[in-house]
């Protein structure tokens, strides 16, 4: 099952929770058992009012504070199998963290989705900052369609200590499990954070498609043609060059380079009416986790370059031969 599929398969099974929820809080407000207490429209309120000051409510930074100090019992997304490796490798679980933002869509839904994932994920490092953590790791992406144009974006990962590093005034990102990323440290690639890139865009063929103006032309015999809509692939293609290119500008705001692990793209056709030409619908997304080496340990394998037709001239390897930064 690929990243996507996992992804997706989370959505729907949030999804169903969710649904299931409002059902039941529905149903009791409908039979008036139940309505909030002035404790919980308290809680609302500061977590408003935190959101809007990006910072965590005072309930939640205490409930760090006491996780972190042994009080509270910690949660990690680790199997079991897995926990005795990261303490060999010096890697101690704090405690689980989430960052989660709503957010709707109005001139970009491009732009949109690049808020709303660095939005959630920030607001996950805020919580991993609270625990003193080095590091999140293992973190898990999904993402819920609202009922009207908005999203839900939701991440979780497990805070981490490394032995012998102070509390991280920054923890960073990583999609890793923890000992992955340590092995990584250990070869000298930092895992730094999360890269995003998505792009969306409408194609309205006035005159139809390649294949449409062909079927025009000929209806008999464009029923036995093997043809490429070119068009259509020329649009998708520069949906997706523009969404990788922002992925390329998001790592290098990080001054890193990105490893893309997970790319989708879907297309969907709208049929035209008397007042409204038909239209396509292209959208492409690509998640990476950004990585740099560390400028005192080198790699200690060998670079192989990896050329691109489309985007570059042929150029011969041994020029094209550098590091990651």
């Amino acid at each position: 099952m690929s990243i996507w599929d996992k992804i997706k398969q989370g959505i729907e099974d949030v999804a169903l929770d969710a649904r299931h929820a409002a059902e039941n809080i529905s149903q009791n407000a409908s039979k008036g058992i139940r309505s909030q207490t002035p404790e919980e429209m308290q809680r609302y309120s500061e977590w408003e009012q935190a959101l809007r000051q990006r910072r965590l409510p005072s309930f939640v930074q205490n409930r760090m504070f006491q996780t972190s100090q042994g009080r509270l019992p910690w949660i990690s997304t680790a199997k079991a199998s897995e926990l005795l490796l990261q303490r060999s490798h010096g890697v101690q679980p704090i405690g689980m963290v989430t960052g989660n933002c709503w957010y709707h869509f109005g001139y970009s839904w491009t732009q949109g989705h690049y808020d709303g994932w660095h939005t959630a994920v920030e607001r996950m490092r805020l919580e991993a900052l609270a625990l003193g953590a080095n590091a999140i790791v293992d973190v898990r992406m999904q993402v819920h369609r609202g009922e009207r144009e908005d999203m839900d974006y939701g991440v979780t990962g497990t805070a981490i200590r490394i032995r012998g590093l102070p509390p991280s005034a920054e923890p960073v990102v990583a999609t890793v499990s923890a000992l992955e990323f340590i092995r990584l440290l250990e070869d000298g690639v930092v895992p730094v954070g999360i890269a995003i890139g998505a792009n969306f865009d409408w194609y309205s063929p006035w005159m139809g498609t390649v294949a449409a103006q062909a079927a025009q032309s000929a209806p008999f015999a464009a029923r036995y043609w093997n043809m490429e809509i070119t068009d259509l692939s020329a649009f998708q293609g520069n949906v997706r060059r523009r969404a990788l290119y922002d992925l390329r500008e998001d790592g290098r705001r990080m001054a890193a380079a990105v490893l893309a692990h997970t790319s989708y793209t879907q297309m969907f056709h709208v049929a035209g009416d008397q007042d409204n030409p038909e239209r396509f619908l292209c959208r492409h997304i690509s998640i990476g986790t950004a990585v740099s080496y560390l400028p005192q340990n080198a790699p200690q394998h060998e670079l192989i370059p990896m050329i691109s037709l489309v985007d570059h001239p042929l150029k011969s390897a041994a020029t094209a031969r550098k590091d990651l930064i």
